[in-house]
């Protein structure tokens, strides 16, 4: 009797992405989604794709706005790792405490070197040079109409932490990897070269473009991670069953 294609854990999952990889890459994404979480995903990144699209259209939002609520998930995610470890002793977490503060580490001493040979520069008292540069930081945001997409991007982060926190429970490290998200963020502008010419032209102002980019990198994300884990299911299914076969 030949094998069933499932029933090995070993191999393939799709093309050439393995079971093992496959698992890896859900759990970096926190883990199984439900049809109610994917419904949710679904509509907080029409949220923030929606706010993003009015910072454009009336804050007059350049591509450099776009990364911002990308840049505030990350930060939200770096303080929240640490915090979540106060209360979720797992060990599993306790690598990405430490890479959380290693990096807050670092950010703060180039900020502050940055900031030292700025105020040297601008003899200017530091107190005063940090008042400006809070509120030229906070003007740049704000006229831009930027400070919704931010809110709404890490309120979602937010609201995925506790579907992390089981994962990491139920199936263990890691607890954060790098997202679907991002790694479609650096797919699609790839598949989209050919849109070089016409941007490069002005024909398509490179913003628009951008955030055609981030909406279809979230939902195709989404996609991924929906299709991988269906894919999953069947495997175990196959699995299960084949091992009750054999009984």
């Amino acid at each position: 009797m030949a094998k069933n294609k499932w029933s090995k854990s070993s191999g393939n999952l799709v093309n050439d992405l393995s079971i093992a990889d496959a698992r890896h890459i859900i759990k970096c994404e926190g883990g199984e989604l439900t049809v109610g979480e994917l419904l949710i995903e679904i509509a907080t990144s029409l949220m923030v794709a929606g706010a993003l699209a009015r910072a454009i259209w009336v804050g007059d939002a350049t591509a450099w706005h776009l990364f911002l609520p990308m840049v505030a998930q990350y930060l939200a995610l770096l303080i929240a790792i640490p915090a979540l470890y106060i209360f979720f002793r797992h060990p599993g977490l306790r690598k990405d405490v430490i890479g959380s503060l290693r990096l807050w580490a670092f950010m703060a001493i180039v900020s502050g070197v940055a900031f030292a040979v700025q105020t040297h520069r601008s003899g200017v008292p530091w107190r005063d040079q940090l008042n400006d540069n809070l509120t030229q930081a906070w003007r740049w945001i704000y006229d831009a109409h930027m400070h919704w997409p931010i809110v709404l991007a890490v309120a979602a982060i937010l609201w995925a932490l506790p579907r992390r926190i089981r994962n990491l429970y139920e199936h263990g490290p890691p607890f954060s990897g790098v997202s679907l998200g991002c790694a479609m963020r650096l797919v699609v502008p790839l598949l989209g070269a050919f849109l070089v010419p016409f941007v490069a032209s002005g024909e398509l102002p490179i913003v628009w473009v951008l955030w055609a980019i981030i909406l279809l990198a979230d939902f195709l994300a989404l996609a991924m991670h929906w299709d991988l884990q269906r894919r999953l299911r069947k495997f175990d299914a196959q699995q299960l069953k084949d091992e009750r076969t054999t009984l």
